[in-house]
């Protein structure tokens, strides 16, 4: 999952019930830019192929070209942490020195990684503050909640602030 020279990004996509992976176009705009865009609902995807969530490794329909609701999305994994970050904090910009190790669920998954902040955490800012829909995890691990023996991991994982039921901060080591 990684930039190719064309500009497109490779991600996996995840719903309630399944996993879409495929290339979005990210030459103009990061992922997480057309994620929080607030004026489209879509994101565009390209080579598409679709698994149930719980059995990733069957492929059930492929696809050239679709669109996913974004509300509908509850977290989308990465392979580096770059590609889960807002253009304007990428590119050696200085945007938080704080990691905070996490933990949080959505509807069939939960997720453990680190948000990246630039002050002390603050859980109810974290849901509450700004226009983003999604936020970044990093260095994130995704487990199915039902079948824990299936997980992604990637350097990057954006979650839909609106799917999040738990949102926990693991203790200082």
């Amino acid at each position: 999952m990684e930039v190719q020279e064309s500009g497109y990004l490779a991600a996996d996509f995840f719903t309630h019930s399944y996993r879409i992976s495929g290339h979005v176009d990210v030459r103009r705009r990061a992922l997480a830019d057309i994620l929080n865009d607030q004026t489209s609902n879509f994101i565009p995807l390209e080579d598409a192929y679709i698994s149930p969530i719980d059995r990733p490794g069957e492929i059930i329909a492929t696809y050239s070209a679709s669109n996913l609701v974004k509300s509908n999305l509850t977290v989308i994994v990465v392979s580096q942490s770059n590609d889960a970050l807002p253009r304007k904090h990428t590119y050696g910009s200085y945007y938080g020195t704080f990691l905070h190790k996490i933990f949080l669920t959505v509807p069939g998954f939960e997720v453990v990684g680190y948000l990246r902040l630039s002050s002390n955490l603050d859980l109810r800012r974290v849901l509450t503050t700004g226009t983003d829909e999604f936020i970044a995890v990093l260095d994130g691990r995704v487990r199915n909640s039902l079948r824990p023996d299936v997980t992604f991991t990637g350097g990057g994982v954006l979650v839909n602030k609106r799917h999040i039921g738990a949102l926990c901060m693991a203790e200082e080591e």
